[in-house]
C-alpha cells in the first residue's frame, strides 16, 4: 500500500557522484556498454513466469484523431470501469469487458455534450461509486452495476444544486465508506451499499472528516485531524487509538499505511513557514491503544513517499549527510534506516514511483553512470540494485507509470530517441524484465498509463497518431507478440493547412511538459522541456511524429539547466540562457545537437548568474543586458563566441547599473531606455560600440524623469507611451530633442489616455486608447495630433471594449473586442477607419462570447483559439471575412477543447501547446501549406 503526499518534495539536488555497488553475478547477455561499470545488473531467479498476450485496441470510442482519453480505470468483480469523453456526450461513465461490442457507454449522466464531472471511480463488489453531478443536484455521491438502470444517485446528501464533497473512499466487503463534507452538514464518516436505505452516516466530527482510510485486518484506519481511529463501520465500534492534540508542538499525520500484521504512520512538525522540520516520528500500530507505539525517531529534514510491501515501511529521507535516499523501518527502532547511499555523498538518486509487490520495493532512481532506470529492495543494502537497464548509456529510460498488477509490474520506458515510450513489464527479474509491444513503431511515444487488472485482462490507456488516446488491453496465458492495427485516416480539408497532430506525448501519460521559451531557427523550433530523467532541459522539435528530442542534459540529471529567452541568431544558431550547476545561469548556444550545445561566455564568473533581463537580436548580433558582478546591469552584445561577448558601456558607472530596457531596432540601431547619475532614465540609442551608445534625447532635463513604460517603431518616428505628472500619454521621437513631443493628450485627468499595445501597421500605431466618456477604445496615430483618433466607438457610451490582443496581418489589424451585448466578446478587424472596423464572425452567436485569445499570424491568415459554445476552445483560422472563418480542427471532443496556446512558426509548421487530459499539455505541429503548392 502506498501514500504519497504533495506537501513534502524532494527539494533538488546536484548529482555529480558516481556509484559503485558491490559485486554479484551478471549474465554476459546483459553486460552493460564500456565505462559504466559502477553499476551491475543483479541477476535474481525468476519464478514461474506470467505470460502475456499481444496488446490489442479495445475500441476507438471517438473515431480518427480525437481522443476518448480513458482515465480512472477501476475494475469492479471483472468489469472494467472508466471515464471517456465523446463529442455528443462529454465526459461520462463507460465500461468494457475487453471487446469492442462489450465498451459501452453506461450512462449519459448528465444529459448532452456537457461533462458530469465524475471523480473518486472506486469499486465495492460487482458495483463502482463515484461522485458526480447530474446538472440538478450539484455533486453527490453515485453508484453503478454497468447498467443504465443500475446508475443511480446515492442520495442527495446536500439537497438541492448544493454539492457534498466526497473525500476519502474505501470499499470492504462490497460496503463503500467514505468521508462527506458540505458546509450545512460538516464532515462525517458514512457507509453505503448503494441504496438510500443502506447509506447512512457513522460518525460526526462537525467540520474535520477522515483524510485517508486505510483497510487493514477487516477493519477501518484513519486520522480525524490529529486523532488515529478504528473503525468496524459501525458508531459504537468506531474507537480512538490515540490522540495526538496534546503532544509538544503541533504535529500532523502522514497514513497510515498497511503492512503485514503492522500498520505505519508518520508525524511531523512544521516551522514557521509552514515547511516541514526535522525531526520526523515512525510510529506503528497493531490496531489497539496500547500496541499503537513509537518506533523511531529519523533525524531527516525531508520526507516522502510513504509506501509499504510486505511487513516493511520504506521512505525517502534526507537527513543532511547523504542527500534524499532509501529508508526502511521493520517496525523496530534498530531496524529504522538508510537502507543504501545509492548515490554516495550529499547527492540524491531523486528517486520516484516507489511500488511494492511481493514484499519487494520497486522504484527509479538516477545515478550519473546510468540515468533514471528500474531498481529494487528488500531493504538490505545488499538487495538494493539496478534491476535492469533499460536504457544503456547515461541518459536513461524515463520509467514512469509504475504499476503492480497481476502479480507483475507494468510501466513506460524509452529506449533510445527512436523508439519512444512503450509499454515494460517485470516480474522482478532481470530476464523477466522487458518491453511489452513497440504499439507505434519509430520515435512517437504511445505513453500507455493507467495499468489496471480486470478479469483476466490488464486494460490501459495509449496513445496512436491517427487515433488518439484510447482504450488498450493484454490477455493473460499466450506469449506476447506484437501487433499494430491497421491506422484510421484524418480527413483532411482543402485549405492552406494541414491537419495539426501531436508531435510527441513528452511527459507520458497526462503530465505536462511545461513548454514556455521557445524559438524558430529555420525548419527546427527549440524549447524548454521537462521530462522526467532530465528535469526542464533544451529539446529540439522537426515537425514529424515522434520528432521531440533532447538537445543535450546541460546539467546532468534530474534537477533540469531551465533553458530561456531563447533566440534565432541566424545561421542556424540558437543563443539561450541555462543553469549548468557550475556556471549559474550564462549564455549558451546550439544548432540542435550535443557537440554544438555549449557556454558561450560565464559573464559573472563562479556559480552566480549574469541574469540577463532584456534581450534582442539586431544586425546578427545579440544585445542583452547582464550583471558581470562588478558593473551591475549593462549593455552586452555577443555574436555567439566568447571572445564576441563583451560589455558594450558602463552606463552609469559603479556596481549601480544602468539597467537597460525597452529594446527596440530602429533604422539599424538599438533604442533603449537607461538610467544614469546625471540624467536618470531617458532614450539611449547605440551602434553596438562604446563610443557609439550615447544618450538620445533627455525628456526631462536633469536627475529626474518621466517614465517610459512602452517603446514601438514605424519606419519615420518611435512612439512612446509616457508617464508624466499629468497622466500617461503618447509621444513621439525622432530621436532629436525637437522632435521629441507628446502627440496629443487624450485624455486629461488621474486615468489620461492610458495608450498601451503600441502596434505598428506601416508608418501607423494602432492603441489601445481611454476617454471617459467613450471608455477603451481602439485608436491609431501617424505622429500628428489631428492624425490621432479612435478609430471607431465598438462599444458605444462609456463602457470599454477593450480591443486585445492587437495582432497585424498582413494590412489589417485583428482583435477581441465586446460591443454592447449583441454579440458578446468576438473576433474584429480592422484598416484604420471606422467604416472598415467590423465583427469578422459571431463565433458563440448571440450575447455569449466565443473570447478569441492567443491571435496568430500565418501564411496570410490569422489562427486563434475561441469557444463556439459547443465543442470548448479549439483551433480557428480566419481570413477576416465571416466565410472565412471556421474551426480549424476540433483537438479534444465535446466541450472539454483542447485550449491551444503558445503559437509559433517555422519555415513548414506552426507549433502550438494543446492541453488534453490523456496526455497533458504537450507540442502539437500544424503544417503549412504554401500557397500554389
Amino acid at each position: 500500500m502506498r501514500l504519497s503526499t504533495a506537501l513534502l518534495r524532494l527539494f533538488p539536488l546536484a548529482l555529480t557522484m558516481s556509484l559503485a555497488c558491490g559485486e554479484s553475478p551478471r549474465s554476459s547477455a546483459e553486460s552493460l556498454e564500456d565505462g559504466l561499470e559502477a553499476v551491475e545488473l543483479r541477476l535474481v531467479t525468476a519464478p514461474a513466469s506470467h505470460r502475456l498476450g499481444e496488446p490489442y485496441r479495445v475500441e476507438d470510442i471517438v473515431p480518427g484523431q480525437l481522443s476518448s482519453g480513458p482515465s480512472q480505470l477501476t475494475d469492479a468483480a471483472g468489469t472494467l470501469f472508466f471515464v471517456a469523453t465523446d463529442a455528443e456526450h462529454g465526459t461520462e461513465l463507460w465500461a468494457s469487458d475487453g471487446t469492442s461490442a462489450g465498451t459501452r457507454l453506461v450512462e449519459d449522466i448528465r444529459p448532452g455534450p456537457d461533462d458530469s464531472g465524475i471523480f473518486r471511480l472506486t469499486g465495492a463488489g460487482p458495483r463502482v461509486f463515484f461522485s458526480a453531478d447530474d446538472g440538478i443536484h450539484g455533486h453527490e455521491l453515485w453508484t453503478s452495476d454497468g447498467t443504465p438502470e443500475g446508475t443511480q444517485l446515492v442520495e442527495d446528501l446536500s439537497p438541492g444544486p448544493e454539492s457534498t464533497y466526497i473525500g476519502a473512499v474505501a470499499a470492504l466487503d462490497g460496503v463503500l465508506y467514505f468521508s462527506a463534507f458540505s458546509f450545512e452538514m460538516g464532515g462525517m464518516l458514512w457507509r453505503t451499499e448503494g441504496t438510500p436505505d443502506s447509506t447512512r452516516p457513522i460518525v460526526d466530527w462537525l467540520f474535520s472528516s477522515p483524510q485517508t482510510l486505510t483497510v487493514w485486518e477487516g477493519q477501518l484506519y484513519f486520522f480525524v485531524d490529529r486523532a488515529l481511529y478504528r473503525s468496524d463501520g459501525t458508531a459504537e465500534g468506531t474507537v480512538l487509538l490515540r490522540d495526538f492534540t496534546d503532544e509538544p508542538g503541533i504535529v500532523f499525520p502522514i497514513g497510515p499505511v498497511a503492512a503485514e500484521g503492522l500498520l505505519y504512520f508518520v508525524l511531523y512538525e512544521e516551522d514557521v513557514d509552514g515547511f516541514p522540520r526535522a525531526p520526523f516520528w515512525v510510529w506503528r500500530s497493531d490496531g489497539t491503544p496500547e500496541g499503537t507505539v513509537l518506533v523511531a525517531e529519523v533525524p531527516a529534514r525531508l520526507f516522502s513517499d510513504l509506501i509499504a510491501t510486505g511487513s516493511r515501511l520504506f521512505f525517502v529521507a534526507n537527513e543532511g549527510v547523504h542527500g534524499s535516499e532509501l529508508w526502511t523501518s521493520d517496525g523496530t527502532r534498530e531496524g529504522t534506516g538508510l537502507v543504501e547511499d545509492i548515490v554516495p555523498g550529499p547527492d540524491s538518486p531523486y528517486l520516484r514511483e516507489l511500488t511494492g509487490l511481493d514484499g519487494i520495493l520497486y522504484f527509479s532512481a538516477y545515478t550519473p553512470a546510468v540515468g533514471d532506470e528500474l531498481w529494487r529492495s528488500d531493504g538490505t543494502a545488499g538487495g538494493t540494485f539496478l534491476l535492469r537497464d533499460v536504457r544503456p548509456g547515461v541518459q536513461g529510460s524515463s520509467i514512469a507509470y509504475l504499476t503492480a498488477q497481476a502479480g507483475r509490474l507494468f510501466f513506460t520506458a524509452r529506449e533510445a530517441w527512436a523508439s519512444g515510450h512503450e509499454p515494460w513489464t517485470s516480474d522482478g527479474t532481470l530476464e523477466g524484465t522487458r518491453r511489452i509491444a513497440d504499439l507505434v513503431t519509430g520515435p512517437f511515444s504511445s505513453a500507455p498509463h493507467g495499468f489496471t487488472q480486470s478479469g483476466a485482462r490488464v486494460f490501459f490507456a495509449a496513445t496512436e497518431p491517427r487515433r488518439g488516446t484510447e482504450l488498450w488491453a493484454l490477455t493473460a496465458g499466450t506469449a506476447a507478440t506484437v501487433r499494430v492495427g491497421p491506422e484510421a485516416q484524418v480527413g483532411e480539408e482543402p485549405g492552406d493547412f494541414g491537419p495539426a497532430y501531436l508531435v510527441q506525448d513528452i511527459v507520458p501519460g497526462g503530465g505536462d511538459s511545461g513548454i514556455f521559451w521557445q524559438a524558430s531557427v529555420g525548419g527546427l523550433l527549440f524549447v524548454d522541456a521537462f521530462d522526467p530523467s532530465f528535469g526542464t532541459e533544451l529539446w529540439r522539435l522537426d515537425g514529424s511524429l515522434g520528432g521531440a528530442r533532447l538537445v543535450e542534459d546541460i546539467r546532468p540529471g534530474p534537477e533540469g539547466s531551465f533553458p530561456s529567452k531563447m533566440v534565432d541568431l541566424g545561421g542556424g544558431v540558437l543563443l539561450f540562457f541555462a543553469d549548468d550547476g557550475v556556471h549559474g545561469e550564462e549564455l549558451w548556444r546550439s544548432s540542435g545537437t550535443p557537440g554544438s550545445t555549449r557556454l558561450v561566455k560565464d559573464i559573472f564568473p563562479g556559480a552566480g548568474s549574469s541574469g540577463a533581463i532584456e534581450w534582442i537580436v539586431l544586425n546578427g548580433v545579440l544585445y542583452f543586458s547582464a550583471d558581470d558582478g562588478v558593473h551591475g546591469q549593462e549593455l552586452w552584445r555577443s555574436d555567439g563566441t566568447p571572445e564576441g561577448t563583451w560589455l558594450v558601456r558602463d552606463i552609469w558607472p559603479g556596481p549601480e547599473g544602468s539597467s537597460p530596457t525597452y529594446f527596440t531596432a530602429w533604422n539599424g540601431q538599438l533604442v533603449f531606455v537607461a538610467t544614469d547619475e546625471a540624467h536618470g532614465r531617458e532614450l539611449w540609442r547605440s551602434d553596438g560600440t562604446e563610443p557609439g551608445t550615447q544618450l538620445a534625447v533627455e525628456l526631462l532635463p536633469g536627475p529626474d524623469s518621466l517614465f517610459i513604460e512602452e517603446l514601438a517603431a514605424t519606419p519615420e518616428l518611435l512612439f512612446l507611451r509616457v508617464f508624466t505628472f499629468e497622466g500617461t500619454e503618447l509621444w513621439r521621437s525622432d530621436l532629436t530633442s525637437e522632435g521629441t513631443v507628446l502627440v496629443r493628450a487624450i485624455s486629461i485627468g488621474s486615468m489620461s489616455g492610458s495608450p498601451r499595445q503600441l502596434t505598428v501597421l506601416g508608418s501607423t500605431v494602432f492603441f489601445i486608447g481611454y476617454e471617459p466618456e467613450y471608455g477603451s477604445e481602439l485608436w491609431r496615430s501617424d505622429g500628428t495630433a489631428e492624425g490621432t483618433v479612435r478609430v471607431r466607438d465598438i462599444r458605444p457610451g462609456p463602457d470599454s471594449s477593450l480591443p486585445d490582443p492587437l495582432v497585424v496581418v498582413g494590412d489589417r489589424l485583428f482583435f477581441g473586442a465586446e460591443d454592447d451585448g449583441t454579440f458578446g466578446r468576438e473576433l474584429w478587424v480592422s484598416d484604420g477607419t471606422e467604416a472598415g472596423t467590423v465583427l469578422v464572425a459571431d463565433i458563440s452567436p448571440g450575447p455569449s462570447s466565443s473570447n478569441p485569445l492567443n491571435l496568430f499570424p500565418v501564411a496570410g491568415r490569422l489562427l486563434f483559439s475561441a469557444d463556439d459554445g459547443l465543442r470548448g476552445r479549439e483551433l480557428w483560422v480566419s481570413d477576416g471575412t465571416p466565410a472565412g472563418t471556421r474551426l480549424l480542427q476540433e483537438l479534444v471532443p465535446g466541450r472539454v477543447g483542447g485550449n491551444p496556446s503558445r503559437f509559433i512558426a517555422t519555415r513548414e509548421h506552426v507549433y502550438f501547446t494543446v492541453d488534453n487530459s490523456p496526455t497533458g499539455r504537450e507540442p502539437w505541429a500544424l503544417p503549412i501549406r504554401r500557397l500554389g503548392e
